[in-house]
């Protein structure tokens, strides 16, 4: 049986009738419907969750961990990058560096669902001991070890839709370039 294209059922096979406009517009309003409840639910990125369990010397502790948008990567990275002017180019403003400590512990932090970090992150009798000032200096003191950072930022990026061999392919790329 060869497919043939019809105008509302593209890749249809040759015994099957095409849609006809009412039904193209049927199916249309259900997907249209789908997708508006979808759009107006709480959050997308809501769904994805996983559970991150810490080891701190003895002390087990566990957190949840969520999908990040991509506006929330965005103002991760701006919060840890430093910026430069270049006179000569008209001042225009470039990355100069990057704090990837604290820009890993700022993705935890906010890809940490909402009542974790109050229990955890945010818990400033936790903070009193280790003076720290921030949900993301707990971060720095609870999980000291850049490999499990890396592990769970790995972990956000899969939730988040993150293809790694397109993020290797990627970054050979600009080595190459």
């Amino acid at each position: 049986m060869a497919k043939v294209d019809t105008i509302f059922g593209e890749g249809a096979y040759e015994d099957e009738a095409p849609l006809t406009q009412e039904e193209a517009q049927t199916l249309l309003h259900f997907n249209e419907h789908d997708i508006l409840k979808e759009l107006t639910s709480k959050s997308l990125a809501d769904h994805r969750t996983e559970i991150i369990e810490v080891l701190l010397g003895r002390t087990k502790f566990s957190f949840r961990i969520r999908a990040l948008s991509e506006k929330e990567w965005d103002r991760c990275r701006e919060r840890n990058t430093k910026y430069v002017k270049n006179r000569k180019l008209g001042n225009m403003r470039f990355a100069d560096t990057t704090d990837l400590a604290m820009y890993h512990s700022d993705l935890i932090y906010t890809a940490t669902v909402d009542e974790d970090k109050a229990k955890i992150w945010d818990n400033k009798n936790l903070w009193k001991p280790v003076n720290a000032v921030t949900g993301v200096d707990m971060i720095e003191k609870l999980i000291p070890y850049a490999g499990k950072k890396q592990d769970i930022v790995g972990r956000i990026e899969r939730l988040s839709g993150f293809d790694e061999d397109a993020e290797i392919e990627f970054e050979e790329a600009i080595k190459n370039s």
